[in-house]
């Protein structure tokens, strides 16, 4: 990966995460290993780091770091295999969890991804290019009303139905500046803060590669292998990254007794908050773009 993608929030996120110096912690989305790397330095020879993302790519640079450091272990995988990953590699536990969603600057600068509007290129999209539909080939076969749900649903786009329509007369679409060009010509308003075409990319990666439904499995996998004391931290970038980690963290650290009823002692939830929604500052946001629209949240297992 020959484009250096700098990680958001790293003092903060090793501030909340790394509990136990010689414990072990799995990086969910290594990338390109900013955090992981980061969270070696605070831990010690025998601690043991599970470095694991679904990108052939950022999993060839985790075994690169993994030949330099043998505190290391490499694996591929959705956020949906944590716990296969977790167990084939003898990790019954982890210390620390962490979960960088959205997509890496390596990725955003290959043209050949498909990630970017800003650059031409074949409309791919996949986080794991050899498996799956290509955007390509879901937008050129997804009826109309699929193209409408999906731009609402995972783009919040209040010009859905006529630049799905745009899309469906324009087909085949095959390149990311020939879709740029249609979402244009179909796009009646304009937003002065977002290109016209963020949000259909957004919504398109997101059905592409299931992002939600992997983020919620991925999320209680994780639960399921937090050891007592240990830390789960996800990075969002989006309002619907935010809302869902926000919901699940919600019901894991709320009481289930409803108020007033006659019972004695407490009832809390099996995580309390550690970080609630924390946003880069400005000194980072003026050195790394990306870090504008991010927020950290964090639990810990106290049950």
């Amino acid at each position: 990966m020959p484009v250096t993608h700098t990680p958001v929030l790293v003092e903060e996120t090793l501030a909340a995460t790394v509990v136990n110096t010689g414990g072990s912690y799995l990086d969910a989305t290594f990338g390109t290993g900013g955090h992981t790397r980061a969270i070696l330095q605070q831990l010690d020879d025998d601690a043991r780091v599970l470095a694991m993302d679904r990108d052939p790519e950022a999993v060839d640079c985790a075994r690169e770091l993994a030949e330099e450091d043998s505190r290391v272990t490499h694996a591929k995988g959705c956020f949906s295999d944590i716990k296969q990953v977790a167990q084939d590699h003898d990790f019954p536990q982890f210390d620390g969890i962490l979960m960088d969603l959205g997509v890496s600057s390596a990725q955003l600068a290959n043209s050949d991804r498909g990630f970017s509007f800003q650059s031409d290129g074949p409309l791919d999209m996949r986080m794991d290019p050899s498996a799956g539909m290509t955007a390509a080939e879901w937008l050129n076969t997804a009826s109309f009303v699929e193209l409408v749900s999906v731009f609402k649903r995972y783009g919040e786009e209040r010009n859905a139905r006529p630049i799905a329509r745009a899309i469906a007369n324009a087909r085949p679409v095959q390149s990311t500046s020939q879709l740029v060009d249609v979402i244009q010509g179909g796009s009646r308003t304009v937003d002065r803060r977002k290109h016209v075409a963020t949000r259909i990319f957004q919504a398109v990666r997101i059905r592409i590669n299931d992002e939600i439904n992997e983020l919620r499995k991925g999320l209680r996998s994780a639960f399921e292998l937090m050891a007592m004391n240990s830390r789960l931290a996800v990075i969002t970038f989006h309002s619907l990254e935010h809302r869902e980690v926000r919901r699940q963290f919600t019901e894991w650290t709320t009481k289930s007794v409803p108020h007033r009823m006659p019972v004695r002692g407490t009832n809390e939830g099996p995580l309390k908050t550690v970080v609630k929604g924390k946003r880069a500052s400005r000194t980072e946001i003026e050195s790394n773009i990306r870090a504008r629209s991010a927020m950290l949240q964090v639990v810990e297992r106290v049950r």
